[in-house]
């Protein structure tokens, strides 16, 4: 009896060390997908940030443009060329054509972002009878 009775201990301590070895396999598979998926979630979080920064730029660029483009409207000639609003910059070129009975004006208005193009405006204004007022 004495050696069923070793034996029956050994192989419940072999079959404790397993479930143990199965614990820590299955807690390490957990972390790593715990890991993984907190990563997929950031780099979701972060693509979702910069696309906001992006969309909060452009509509800052459309309001800039807007605004040269009123002013254009209202005084062809006397629209200032370049301008720094908020990190942005403003570049308004206008070229006169003239015509029958007077000038058309054209305007290409440009707002960049450290060099790079967020927006570009094109208009345009005819003035009868030769200056713009």
């Amino acid at each position: 009896m004495a050696v069923s009775n070793e034996m029956g201990s050994g192989i419940a301590r072999q079959s404790t060390s397993q479930r143990g070895m199965a614990f820590l396999v299955e807690a390490l598979v957990i972390l790593a997908f715990l890991m993984f998926s907190l990563a997929v979630f950031v780099r979701l979080f972060v693509g979702a940030q910069l696309e906001g920064i992006a969309a909060t730029r452009k509509s800052e660029a459309v309001l800039l443009a807007t605004n040269v483009a009123e002013e254009f409207s209202a005084h062809p000639t006397g629209v200032v060329a370049q301008s720094e609003t908020d990190g942005l910059d403003v570049v308004c070129e206008v070229e006169p054509q003239k015509r029958g009975a007077g000038t058309l004006y054209c305007a290409t208005i440009v707002v960049s972002h450290e060099g790079e193009e967020v927006y570009r405006l094109l208009t345009s204004r005819y003035v009868s009878g030769g200056e713009a007022t």
